[in-house]
């Protein structure tokens, strides 16, 4: 059973996430247009993936070399305090420091993979040693990003699945 099947999703659907993965300020009679749906029954669809959470929200996607924040960098956090490995706790503390773009909680060696964006590789040194009061850290800075998370096709992929 393909993923489409089980969420209750089609193929028209699919497309309508696709094309508003592409450009969310889309005018739903464009969108309607692309998907070949009239504009209230692409409108309809859009609510229903809305109501349903597939579609969670709408977002800006910033370029933030032109803010300044030209370097990148992924950096496993390994905690050494207690306090620290609480997720709410965590969490806290890194949306107080900024420069963390995301943080995910994983298995292995390391607990935490953050990405962060700072001004500089002197920045980088700075935020890095704030990460370390907190526990161990090994950084690996970014070179360039080959595929990034909005040129994933998520549709073709539930397309594809049997």
């Amino acid at each position: 059973m393909s993923v489409s099947q089980t969420s209750g999703t089609d193929a028209v659907d699919l497309a309508i996430i696709r094309e508003l993965s592409r450009n969310a300020r889309i005018s739903l009679a464009e969108l309607g247009r692309r998907v070949s749906l009239s504009r209230p029954a692409v409108a309809e669809r859009v609510r229903r993936l809305e109501d349903s959470g597939v579609i969670k929200g709408y977002g800006v996607h910033l370029d933030l070399d032109r803010l300044g924040l030209g370097l990148r960098a992924h950096v496993s956090l390994r905690p050494r305090l207690r306090s620290a490995r609480k997720p709410q706790v965590l969490r806290d503390r890194l949306l107080a420091m900024g420069h963390v773009l995301s943080c995910v909680h994983v298995t292995g060696e390391n607990c935490y993979e953050l990405t962060i964006a700072v001004r500089d590789a002197q920045h980088l040194e700075q935020v890095i040693e704030q990460l370390s009061e907190m526990g161990d850290t090994t950084t690996g800075v970014v070179l360039s990003e080959p595929v990034h998370p909005r040129d994933v096709d998520i549709a073709a992929w539930l397309l594809c699945e049997d």
